[in-house]
């Protein structure tokens, strides 16, 4: 997706407007930025008009993967096709605003959006190729808006100390998905035991490692041997990194889960305690480390994600409350892990969404057809 025009906005002056945010930057430091304004072609649809669960599913898979988008570089477009979360960060750029808005649904019948994608950079596979190896990448998303993404090779190539006085230590992102430890801007506390990296068999199991062989045992090497340390923390900064943008992607996910229904809905007659605790939580949230964040106390427990369900998404729940528990822990503190599979936390998120897409492939009639988004009754 190219722009057509692009530019910044000016004062009446004809100068430059910057944003300035205080307090965002470390130690609560003055921050300035530049913003762009960006018209592109209409393309694409609102997350919110996604028809299907099983559809849903695979623009999330996809989102993890990379969707097409254009960012800025040096004040020069580069129209980059395939690349956000697990592709773009191989590029060297962290996106640091997955919300529900950013992620769309791709054209389905756009032939010059799909022939520009067909030489994009696709290291990470789309669900349409897992499924299908014969199939050339098809995203079923776009991911949009790099207004606050972050180049690593900036980070690479300063010291620790210069790193953490920069924009690597901002507070950013869209106040409900933003993750946790970005929101106070320091490391959350050690209180959880690290997740183990959830595992595939079944058919589920031979399409993820006809793709990625080299890497399906290394990843749960990686993760399960410290995931039971007993050990103090490794001594380190905050810095937004990639397990950040995962987290969001985790929050979208069940965001738009607990306020779908199917398209026979009939509104629920009974409390439910659990979804509004949820809403509510997700609802009010704001990024400070001045207040309590309400999401953290929300339980990652199976029969919870069934009570926030509709009835009819429960067999979703599962793959909710794993995810949960994966993205709870600081991942900040497995250094290691970090530096050698930066990935991780999106493998995990795609290994759940992939099991979940091929129960329904094998079997249609577990798919939901949606209402409208809003239509359920969350509070009562």
């Amino acid at each position: 997706m190219g722009a057509n025009h692009y530019g910044h906005p000016l004062d009446t002056s004809g100068n430059t407007l910057m944003t300035t945010n205080f307090g965002d930057g470390p130690n609560g430091t003055r921050i300035d930025r530049w913003k762009m304004r960006v018209a592109t072609r209409d393309v694409g649809d609102s997350l919110s008009k996604t028809p299907t669960l099983l559809e849903f599913l695979k623009v999330m898979y996809d989102a993890c993967v990379g969707g097409s988008c254009t960012f800025i570089s040096s004040l020069h477009w580069i129209d980059l096709r395939q690349l956000v979360q697990r592709n773009l960060h191989r590029r060297g750029i962290l996106h640091r605003d997955i919300n529900d808005r950013n992620i769309m649904i791709a054209p389905k019948d756009n032939g010059r959006y799909y022939e520009d994608c067909v030489d994009g950079y696709d290291d990470v596979k789309y669900v349409n190729q897992v499924l299908d190896p014969k199939q050339s990448p098809k995203s079923a998303c776009l991911v949009i808006d790099l207004g606050h993404s972050a180049n690593l090779d900036y980070r690479a190539a300063v010291s620790a100390e210069s790193k953490n006085s920069k924009n690597f230590a901002e507070r950013k992102g869209t106040p409900k998905f933003i993750s946790r430890s970005v929101s106070q801007g320091e490391l959350l506390p050690p209180r959880y035991i690290f997740s183990q990296m959830p595992k595939l068999d079944g058919q589920s199991y031979k399409l993820h490692i006809s793709c990625t062989d080299s890497t399906y045992e290394a990843y749960n090497k990686a993760v399960d041997e410290g995931s039971q340390s007993s050990s103090e923390p490794a001594a380190t900064r905050f810095t937004h990194q990639l397990f950040h943008d995962a987290e969001s992607t985790f929050w979208v996910i069940s965001w738009f889960l607990a306020r779908s229904a199917p398209n026979d809905y009939e509104m629920e007659n009974k409390p439910n305690p659990e979804l509004q605790l949820f809403v509510n939580g997700m609802e009010a949230h704001y990024p400070s480390n001045n207040t309590s964040d309400q999401r953290a106390c929300f339980s990652t427990m199976l029969e919870t994600w069934k009570q926030i369900l509709h009835p009819r998404l429960v067999d979703v729940a599962p793959m909710l409350s794993e995810m949960h528990k994966y993205i709870l822990p600081e991942w900040g503190y497995r250094l290691e892990l970090n530096k050698e599979y930066p990935e991780h936390a999106h493998e995990a998120l795609m290994r759940l969404l992939l099991r979940e897409i091929v129960r329904i492939e094998d079997d249609k009639t577990k798919d939901v057809v949606f209402a409208p988004l809003g239509t359920r009754n969350l509070l009562e």
